[in-house]
Formats: C-alpha cells, structure tokens, sequence
C-alpha cells in the first residue's frame, strides 16, 4: 500500500498526517503546493470536491487510487 498526500507546510493537519503516515512506516509520497500554486491546488480540491488540505489518497498494489480525504479519515483508518 501506498499513501500520497497533497499538502501545504503550513497546514497543522497536513504536518500531523504525514507523521502519523512516517510513524506507522507506510510507503509515502508528498506533494507540496507553494502558495504561488493556490490555482493548481483549487482545480484538485474542486475535481474531488473537497475544501481543504490535506488530501490523501491510497494506492494498492493493483495501483487502484482511493481518495482516503483528510487527516481525521485518514485516523480513522486501521493502519
């Protein structure tokens, strides 16, 4: 399994999600929007009509994608 999570810096989650991801060793990548890529990161979040960062999303080994959501769901997960 594989975890890639969209993410700002500055987001308390975003940080709090890859930790819980690194803590729980799990196969991640990260992609960090710069503020100057705001437009970017809103046509993601309006594709998956989802309001925040950040956003995490599980790659089986089918390489099948499921958009997980947030860091609560993401929690909410037995990993």
């Amino acid at each position: 399994m594989r975890y890639v999570l969209f993410i700002k810096e500055s987001c308390p989650y975003c940080v709090e999600a890859k930790k819980l991801l690194e803590e729980k060793e799990q196969d991640l990548k990260i992609v960090s929007f710069e503020p100057d890529q705001e437009n970017i990161l809103t046509e993601i979040k309006n594709a998956y009509d989802w309001p925040t960062v950040p956003m995490i999303f599980q790659i089986d080994d089918e390489k099948k994608i499921n958009f997980i959501g947030g860091y609560s769901d993401l929690t909410a997960l037995d990993i």
